[in-house]
Order: structure tokens, then sequence, then C-alpha cells
């Protein structure tokens, strides 16, 4: 299974998302939708929750033409996207597939299943992301978003270096 179609994003806070954090005249963290769309859909993968457009969709909706991802200046982008794909295939539990399945669609850019598109699996945990992010984000202020945003990401990160510090002791150090 492949990323190969245009990303069509329906929730509406992709149109606040697109006019706050992509707008200079606002937050302006980020300089495209693309961007904010692999953060917030990494937040829906590391989190493993999904979210669909609310009773609301956008008409017309937001979209990130394939273009915009697939193009050789941007083959990072693409790269990322399918990291991101083949990990949320193997490990999300919110879709009812066995290993044998996950792994074919994971890695075998031929095998589809008609069941799931890719864009819109990815999509799912973006919109999740995206409402996530927009919870912890209240200012339109530049410097007071992205402040909050900064407090938001920094939340994210799940560091145990204090448990590891806290569980090592001087014989730990002395037989090593």
């Amino acid at each position: 299974m492949i990323l190969n179609s245009d990303i069509i994003l329906s929730h509406p806070l992709w149109e606040k998302a697109d006019a706050e954090l992509c707008s200079k005249d606002r937050i302006g963290l980020f300089g495209r939708l693309i961007d904010i769309y692999i953060l917030a859909c990494s937040i829906g993968i590391k989190e493993d929750k999904i979210s669909s457009a609310t009773d609301n969709p956008l008409n017309p909706p937001k979209s990130i033409g394939r273009n915009t991802y697939q193009s050789i200046i941007n083959d990072n982008l693409k790269k990322l996207l399918d990291f991101m794909l083949q990990n949320a295939l193997i490990n999300s539990q919110t879709i009812d597939l066995d290993l044998d399945e996950r792994l074919k669609l994971a890695f075998d850019p031929d095998y589809n299943n008609n069941k799931i598109s890719a864009a819109n699996f990815l999509t799912g945990f973006a919109n999740y992301g995206i409402e996530r992010i927009f919870e912890r984000t209240s200012s339109t202020a530049s410097i007071v978003g992205i402040e909050e945003l900064y407090q938001y990401f920094s939340s994210l990160e799940e560091s145990r270096y204090d448990d590891i510090l806290a569980n090592i002791t001087l014989e730990d150090i002395k037989n090593s």
C-alpha cells in the first residue's frame, strides 16, 4: 500500500489550522498545511487514536495535493509520510488486521486492501492530532500561541531519563 493520492481534509479544524497556524498575521508557526498535517498525524499515531470529520465537515474540504509530497523537491516528505504509514499499519490498534496483512500493507507497494485508503487512514490520525493541538492552543497571538504549542509538544515527550537514573545504583556503575 502506498500513499499516492491527494490528502482530503474535511475536519473543520483544518480551516482554522491553515488560517491561524500558517498565517503570518496570526501564529504563523508553519509555512504550509502539509507541515501541520505531519505534526498532527504524528500525535495521532503516537497516541494511537483517530478522529473523523465531525457532523459539520468542510465544504469544500481543504486538500494537500499529491504533488506537494511526491515531488523530487519534497522527497523527504514522501519518505516521512511513507514511514508514518508503515508505522501506523504495523502498530495501530485502530484497525483489526492480522500481522501478515499488516506487513503486506506496510511493505508491499503492490498489495492493497480495498477497505483501507492510505490517505484516509493517515488523516484519521491527523484529525485527532489537530483536535489535540487546538485544545492546547487558545491564543491567536504569535508569541503566546507559539509558547502554548511549545508547552504542549514538550508534554508529549516521554522521557524516562529520570526513571532510569533513579534505578541506577553505585554498584551498577562499579560493575560496568
